[in-house]
């Protein structure tokens, strides 16, 4: 007995110790990347600044059904459901459903503001975007270090939209600085090339970096579009999820008026070790003309929600 009565004793000592590392070994070393593993959530953007700017629109003036540019003031609100399912491996299966509320009044370019002649009626209007999926993987080069690569294609569900559902189209293409204009480019087939990378040197400190190259298949007479986009974060976060960064982006419509839409976007959020609710807050502020500088009258300063749950 006196053997089994120390046993017991010398157990009951180690497992205090042992506990943490029990702890540690149920948390993979992949699963502080966003990138890995079942996430289910919803996005939401809100404009709170009235857009003016040279906004890609529909052109309801001219009655021919082209596209043109245009100044002008535009709200919008967008969403979209998002999916991430890991099928083995380090593959995912990714997918998305967003929809828009938008509204516009725009005149061409060069007109006389107070040229009623030459000024479009007010639109607005909802619509649902242009659902998307695709594949991503995701590996660890070092276990501080996952590097991606991924495709995706969207599908075009509205054709032949009325002024009112492109006034919405337009405006939630400039809601996310020209980002993600899969969801809201009109008419067209997005397909989507996308690498990056996710950092994490110290365990309070995250770090990612995207680089996506977009070609938008016509589906009718119109022309291809071809957007980049490449955004960068920093996050520090604690023990507990909790966590404070920034965002810088930089959207590349290379077929539009505007070449270049920078943007920041400082956040908070909570980002569970494991499983449990994830919540992601922050403020869109354009930079540069013309849809910045954001905090000033009239330019695009967008409040971003995402929420949702990894499992």
């Amino acid at each position: 007995m006196r053997p089994l009565a120390l046993s017991l004793a010398a157990l009951a000592l180690l497992l205090p110790a042992a506990a943490p590392a029990l702890a540690e070994e149920t948390v993979k070393d992949e699963d502080w990347a966003k990138s890995r593993g079942f996430r289910l959530g919803v996005e939401a953007d809100v404009l709170v600044s009235t857009i003016e700017a040279n906004l890609p629109r529909r052109e309801a003036a001219s009655g021919d059904g082209t596209s043109a540019g245009g100044e002008g003031s535009s709200f919008a609100a967008s969403f979209a459901a998002v999916a991430q399912i890991p099928l083995f491996a380090g593959l995912h299966l990714d997918a998305e459903l967003p929809f828009a509320y938008g509204s516009s009044q725009a005149r061409p370019p060069d007109s006389a503001v107070g040229d009623a002649a030459t000024v479009a009626p007010e639109l607005e209007g909802f619509f649902f975007g242009n659902p998307s999926i695709g594949l991503h993987y995701v590996t660890s080069v070092f276990p501080t270090l996952m590097v991606i690569g991924g495709l995706s294609a969207s599908i075009p569900i509205t054709q032949d939209p009325s002024d009112d559902t492109a006034a919405a189209a337009a405006a939630a293409l400039a809601v996310r600085g020209y980002f993600d204009a899969q969801r809201t480019l009109l008419e067209h087939v997005p397909l989507r090339a996308r690498g990056g990378l996710e950092l994490r040197p110290i365990e309070a400190f995250y770090v990612r970096s995207d680089l996506v190259a977009m070609f938008a298949l016509p589906t009718d007479d119109g022309e291809t579009e071809v957007f980049i986009e490449h955004a960068g974060e920093a996050e520090l976060r604690s023990l507990g999820g909790f966590g404070v960064g920034a965002r810088l982006q930089a959207a590349f419509p290379l077929t539009r008026t505007d070449k270049v839409a920078l943007a920041a976007e400082p956040f908070v959020g909570v980002e569970p070790p494991t499983s449990g609710l994830y919540f992601r807050a922050g403020l869109l502020v354009a930079l540069d003309e013309p849809l910045g500088f954001g905090l000033e009258q009239g330019k695009l300063a967008t409040v971003r929600v995402a929420l949702g749950g990894k499992f």
